[in-house]
């Protein structure tokens, strides 16, 4: 599959304008995200959906940029830059990002997000 990075510029699309549907639409139903080095995965549309609901919650003026993306098969490699202002403290969080992105049917079925600086994560959904 070619075009992988169209995938995620749709998602960084639908994150700014805080469009959950459009997201969520762009994942497949047994997703896999890691979102924090050290922290269990969210799996499933709902576990990206509350994650979403914390994420948006905490953060504003959003900025996430892809500086650099390599593809092989179904992978695709990302560099670049998050910055956001945490609604809590008001303060702004900038550091440089990475991700690994598995595609399969044109959604991310797998998602790891790797920081240089790591800013506290939104808390995890609720195990079952």
């Amino acid at each position: 599959m070619s075009g992988l990075i169209e995938v995620l510029n749709k998602l960084q699309a639908a994150n700014v304008r805080r469009d959950k549907a459009a997201i969520l639409a762009l994942v497949t139903p047994d997703v896999e995200y890691h979102f924090h080095v050290g922290t269990k995965p969210l799996v499933g549309v709902e576990g990206i959906s509350k994650f979403l609901d914390r994420y948006w919650a905490m953060a504003s003026e959003l900025v996430w940029r892809i500086d650099h993306h390599a593809e092989n098969g179904d992978k695709l490699l990302v560099e670049g830059y998050e910055e956001f202002v945490d609604t809590n403290t008001g303060k702004k969080v900038a550091h440089p990002y990475m991700g690994i992105f598995e595609i399969r049917d044109g959604k991310i079925a797998k998602w790891r997000d790797y920081f240089e600086k790591d800013p506290p994560p939104p808390a995890a959904p609720a195990a079952r």
